[in-house]
């Protein structure tokens, strides 16, 4: 391949990515708005629901029914969160802190990354154009 049809297909590849990353963009800030609507919708029915003691009725609505559930969420575990817990459990345990130390430093040493190349889009007013 010519180094001027390279040059062709990467201006296409960049035209494509720099379309297709701000749809992405558009697109996670339509979701991200879309699910804090819904979620405070949800917050005034359950409300309602309650109010009304509705809270062990179904309610069908076109193509769907609606009942209200709990539902047990489980939070990602953090460094804070091990850090806090791996302390507590060694105190039950009989592991000496500086084990429980030891642990998590090793854990903070061996946890996985990965690194992949990627692109980054900044404004133009903030870089200068590089060959």
């Amino acid at each position: 391949m010519s180094e001027v049809e390279t040059k062709r297909l990467l201006g296409e590849a960049v035209r494509s990515w720099i379309h297709m990353d701000n749809l992405c963009e558009h697109h996670s800030a339509q979701a991200t708005n879309a699910r804090e609507i819904r979620a405070k919708h949800e917050k005034e029915a359950i409300t309602y629901m309650k109010a009304l003691k509705y809270d062990k009725s179904t309610i069908q609505v076109s193509g769907a029914i609606l009942e209200l559930q709990t539902k047990s969420v489980a939070s990602a575990p953090t460094w804070g969160f091990l850090e806090k817990e791996i302390a507590a459990w060694s105190a039950t345990s009989g592991v000496t802190t500086a084990q429980t130390q030891s642990l998590l430093k090793w854990l903070h040493a061996h946890r996985e990354i990965k690194e992949v190349e990627h692109l980054r889009k900044q404004s133009r007013s903030k870089t200068p154009l590089r060959k």
